[in-house]
């Protein structure tokens, strides 16, 4: 009998243990993965509801509509009156769903007020309305950081840094989203183009002199003495067989750590990631949100960065400049520079304000948060005047406001399979921070020349509203 018992015993615990993974997994779905699921456009329950519900608009911080559902006959057709303007932000629902449209897909559908609206459909025939979406996003704002891309594959990010509310997010090329299901099997086959990607929050791109931003960061967290930092350029250096070259192969002669970032010397910030070696430059890249998950609600694609403390000199040198195996989206870029900007901390970035009723009652209104400190106060001020210095003294002279001091930073990528891309990230006023611009425009060539210029517009025109 005693066997008999043992036997009973463990189909009993094996039956509990299988019951408590039934009851976790419950839990998970319902606490973790039910809003997935909602908003899942393969939700069948939605795609019931999307016959009897007007499905609500999207709007601007302004209440310009960006998406409504009009009437055609017995249809209901989803119309877009800015068109390309925000494409990739706000998204499509024919073919699958995007952007905002995806997923934001259950509140457009959700019905409040529902006892109102079914009193009126009874005395109107009209069919029930979904909720409104207000988004953080500015019409003319996004309409004018489209015109200065002038049709150039490219992106831009314009952000908010004390509150971390997204003002525009541009990508080009771009779509008309009234014709998608007209044009679907020519932009699905345009691999040249990828005009469906959002460049803004799911490109990837080498960040080249960007990134010596996190260099920089690093140097001053780590050497105790990084004042008394000096370094020769001759505009080109060797390191253990490996070449590295300044811009044009121009030569900065003497240069401290301010100087080097102020004119983007290569070779001296080369040097400085020898000096750091690769554990260091690691922790602080995955601090800066490398190789970790965005605070984003919508698509986009993870920066990438490899450098560890086994890594080879050769990898060292070329990361410490942005080049290397780095990739990073201009959303991300944005999202650092917003850091130093907010004196270190970045806020959470956000693109729904909040969410309005069919008669007009708000709900479920954002309230910016902290999301983590990136860099210490100290960091951040320092890096703010080696910023300035860039665009008052440096590369990025062209992005300078009159009677604003403007914060900045260019970057000239190289490209293996073309140009080099043109970056440049900053904010103004540098004192007391309205607005952060990140610009990256493919195969543009020089940052300061090309990308400058364009964040100079963008600033100037949030400051001025």
């Amino acid at each position: 009998m005693i066997p008999y018992k043992k036997s009973i015993k463990k189909v009993f615990w094996l039956y509990a243990l299988m019951f408590c993974a039934l009851i976790g997994y419950l839990l998970k779905f319902l606490m973790v993965d039910s809003s997935s699921v909602i908003v899942n456009t393969y939700n069948p329950r939605l795609s019931a509801l999307e016959k009897n519900i007007h499905r609500g608009e999207i709007r601007d911080r302004d209440g310009e509509v960006l998406a409504r559902t009009v009437e055609n006959g017995d249809r209901l057709i989803r119309e877009y009156p800015k068109g390309r303007d925000f494409a990739h932000v706000v998204g499509y629902v024919q073919k699958g769903k995007t952007g905002v449209e995806a997923y934001g897909n259950f509140i457009l559908m959700e019905v409040s007020d529902r006892f109102i609206q079914r009193v009126n459909q009874v005395f109107t025939g009209d069919k029930l309305k979904g909720n409104n979406i207000i988004l953080t996003l500015d019409a003319d704002i996004q309409h004018k950081a489209r015109e200065l891309l002038k049709g150039r594959k490219g992106a831009i990010v314009v952000m908010e840094p004390s509150t971390g509310k997204i003002l525009a997010m541009v990508s080009y090329p771009d779509f008309n989203p009234n014709e998608i299901d007209e044009n679907w099997a020519k932009l699905n086959q345009d691999e040249e183009n990828s005009p469906l990607l959002n460049r803004a929050s799911q490109g990837l791109y080498p960040p080249g002199s960007v990134y010596k931003i996190v260099t920089a960061a690093a140097t001053i967290e780590n050497m105790e003495n990084w004042q008394d930092f000096h370094y020769r350029c001759s505009g080109e250096a060797n390191f253990k067989g490996n070449s590295i070259r300044c811009y044009n192969s121009q030569a900065h002669g003497e240069v401290d750590l301010e100087k080097a970032f102020t004119v983007s010397c290569n070779t001296a910030f080369s040097q400085l990631g020898v000096d750091l070696g690769g554990e260091k430059m690691q922790l602080i890249s995955e601090r800066v949100l490398f190789n970790r998950d965005l605070p984003y609600e919508l698509e986009y694609s993870k920066g990438r960065f490899a450098l560890t403390r086994n890594s080879e000199e050769k990898e060292i040198i070329e990361t410490a400049i942005g080049q290397g195996k780095t990739l990073v989206s201009p959303l991300h870029m944005a999202m650092i520079t917003s850091a130093i900007a907010n004196g270190g901390i970045l806020m959470k970035p956000y693109i729904i304000d909040h969410v309005e009723t069919n008669y007009g009652r708000e709900k479920n209104k954002q309230i910016p948060q902290k999301y983590d400190v990136l860099f210490s106060p100290e960091v951040a001020s320092q890096l703010t005047e080696m910023m300035v210095r860039v665009v008052n003294e440096g590369t990025g002279s062209q992005a300078k406001i009159k009677n604003v001091t403007v914060a900045g930073k260019t970057g000239t990528a190289q490209n293996a399979s073309g140009e080099d891309h043109a970056w440049f990230v900053g904010f103004a006023p540098a004192e007391k921070p309205e607005v952060v611009v990140a610009v990256i425009i493919e195969n543009g060539g020089s940052g300061g020349r090309i990308a400058g210029p364009i964040a100079k517009e963008l600033m100037q025109m949030v400051i001025n509203q």
